[in-house]
């Protein structure tokens, strides 16, 4: 181990000089060399993996940093990839998960996909140094940045309450060790938080966050166990909830954005999202019903089923989870849907997935962030290398198997099993062509497709007010508003 600190301690001096130089050339050359050594035919130990897969996703970045175009930037992409990879390891380096968690999010955000990197970014400042730092910087930074686009100005209201708290708790430092984030945050800086500190001064110090909100819920106690689940995994499509899990944000409250449209034309987009909105909202309650395996028993009587003694759970519940996952799909492919008809792309062929948003160069030339965040979103669900056969060329193999879980759920036979089976094995057979998963990884897997509808939903209206609010003439057009009689 000792030859391999060593080679670490080297690697961590080259790559940071070349960092700091900008020397490209050495910097591809170390991504071919630490890709040879955190490769499955590598002899290195899991966590020298985990340290090299850091210094990699490092070079990504700052390969990433020097390209304009960050939808077909790859680097960046690469560097998730990493960062998902060092989550992964059985053995790794955790002290570096802070940074780690830290770089994912400032990726992620890099890609406009800024709703996934907030968690991220909360686990960072839970730590100390340089993770918190950033973290709080990133933070308030992200929030100032969403505000510009929201459309519900108590929304706006709250997110610049709580970018003006994470930029206070950040002044209140003694000391900071980034010398780039310590000189962004004076008051006289031309940075995104010295002209917000400036714009607000001390507006924001008597106000109340969202824990302190007045709101009291009344509900059952069944209805109270389901809404805090899904405020406790960030699940109400209601951007308040990425602030915070109180009670306030308990409702799917975000609406069509106000939107142009020819005159004496119906708000069809709106009925439209309105009804993608109450599907994920049906699917998710179904998936919290076979999570906590609510379902009719008597369902279960007199079906006759072959026990074929590999553990396999034929119960009802089990059919819920299945149904909600292939459910959220079809919401994501309406999104794309909805996407042709607004931009009126005229695609023959609609599917939510890189290759359907890579055929689309109006979508690309409109520069809008949200549309960006949908299209790296979608690559999370498909391939991005030449070799599409490989997971490992996917951005996240969770993704990967999620994808492969829905084909098999529509086209194939899924064998969902109990894990403590004592009996538990798949049949080794040519004829058995299971997809076999069990129920522990099934849960984790619905509740990734849940988490990532409800982003793109939200990206979605963020993307149709970005457009409507800097990029349309309104010629021969009326606005329908948001404020419309709600169900």
């Amino acid at each position: 181990m000792s030859n391999w600190n060593e080679k670490i301690a080297s690697f961590a001096e080259k790559i940071d000089t070349c960092i700091d130089c900008d020397d490209i050339d050495s910097l591809v050359r170390f991504c071919d060399e630490l890709k040879k050594l955190i490769s499955d035919e590598s002899e290195a130990p899991d966590i020298v993996k985990s340290v090299l897969t850091y210094y990699l996703a490092n070079i990504y970045q700052h390969l990433g940093s020097k390209g304009t175009d960050r939808w077909n930037n790859q680097n960046y992409g690469n560097a998730i990839i990493c960062h998902r990879k060092f989550y992964r390891y059985g053995k790794r380096a955790d002290e570096l998960l802070p940074q780690v968690e830290v770089n994912h999010a400032n990726t992620l955000e890099t890609l406009c996909r800024t709703f996934e990197a907030i968690p991220l970014w909360k686990k960072g400042i839970t730590h100390f140094g340089d993770a918190e730092e950033v973290g709080l910087y990133r933070l308030s930074t992200g929030l100032i940045w969403i505000s510009r686009y929201l459309y519900d100005e108590g929304h706006i209201y709250y997110y610049q309450l709580y970018a003006y708290n994470y930029a206070k708790k950040l002044l209140a430092k003694e000391t900071i060790g980034h010398n780039g984030i310590k000189n962004s945050i004076r008051f006289d800086s031309d940075s995104v938080i010295g002209h917000f500190l400036r714009y607000v001064k001390n507006s924001f110090d008597a106000d109340p966050d969202l824990l302190a909100h007045p709101y009291k819920a009344n509900y059952s106690k069944e209805e109270k166990k389901y809404r805090a689940w899904c405020k406790d995994n960030t699940l109400f499509i209601n951007p308040l909830n990425d602030l915070e899990n109180a009670w306030v944000v308990d409702h799917d409250v975000l609406n069509f954005p106000p939107y142009s449209t020819p005159i004496f034309e119906g708000p069809y987009l709106s009925a439209s999202f309105s009804s993608m909105k109450n599907e994920y909202c049906y699917y998710r309650h179904l998936f919290y019903e076979g999570l906590n395996k609510k379902y009719k028993t008597f369902t279960d009587k007199d079906k006759y089923l072959a026990d074929t003694l590999d553990g396999v759970i034929y119960e009802g519940y089990i059919e819920k989870i299945k149904s909600a996952i292939k459910g959220c799909f079809s919401v994501l492919d309406k999104i794309s849907r909805l996407l042709d008809k607004y931009y009126e792309l005229n695609s023959s062929r609609i599917a939510f997935n890189r290759q359907w948003f890579d055929k689309q160069k109006i979508l690309k030339g409109q520069n809008n962030p949200f549309i960006t965040a949908l299209f790296w979103l979608s690559k999370d669900f498909s391939q991005h290398d030449e070799d599409e056969r490989r997971p490992s060329y996917w951005l996240d193999d969770s993704a990967f198997e999620v994808r492969e879980l829905r084909n098999e759920l529509e086209h194939g036979w899924v064998r969902v099993v109990n894990p403590e089976f004592e009996s538990f094995s798949t049949w080794e057979n040519n004829h058995d062509y299971a997809y076999t998963i069990t129920i522990d990884e099934l849960n984790d897997k619905g509740i990734y497709v849940l988490k990532q509808t409800r982003n793109a939903l939200i990206y979605l209206c963020l993307a149709i007010n970005f457009t409507e609010k800097f990029t349309r003439n309104g010629d021969k057009r009326i606005t329908l508003s948001d404020d419309v009689p709600l169900v």
